[in-house]
């Protein structure tokens, strides 16, 4: 009995998604559904991608949008309060000092990986 007692917990550990987990400074776990601000953008906007990623040791939250999609997107960076650091035309980023400093990018949603 107490073999498949063990096997059911390993299970049970194996299957926990750790990739909803994304250590950042803000105090979440899932930013995407635990930071308020950023889960109302991705239902109001249309969020292409979202990047968490660091500046000068914060974590600060990149979204990448288009207006109907059919003109060159905005990039927006956001800090953990959902205040806007910096906002520039996809491919132009030069325009922020901000965006030339991140390091540790990783990509939380991106809308080509849901179709």
């Amino acid at each position: 009995m107490r073999y498949l007692y063990l096997i059911t917990l390993c299970f049970w550990a194996l299957s926990c998604n750790q990739n909803d987990v994304v250590p950042n400074t803000c105090g979440v776990k899932r930013p995407l559904q635990d930071l308020e601000w950023l889960k109302t953008k991705m239902q109001t906007t249309t969020i292409e991608q979202v990047v968490q990623a660091r500046y000068q040791d914060q974590t600060v939250y990149m979204t990448a949008s288009c207006s109907r999609c059919t003109t060159i997107g905005t990039i927006h960076l956001y800090s953990c309060d959902g205040d806007l650091l910096c906002q520039f035309p996809a491919g132009l980023t030069d325009s922020c000092k901000v965006y030339q400093q991140l390091t540790d990018e990783k990509v939380l949603f991106d809308s080509n990986s849901y179709n």
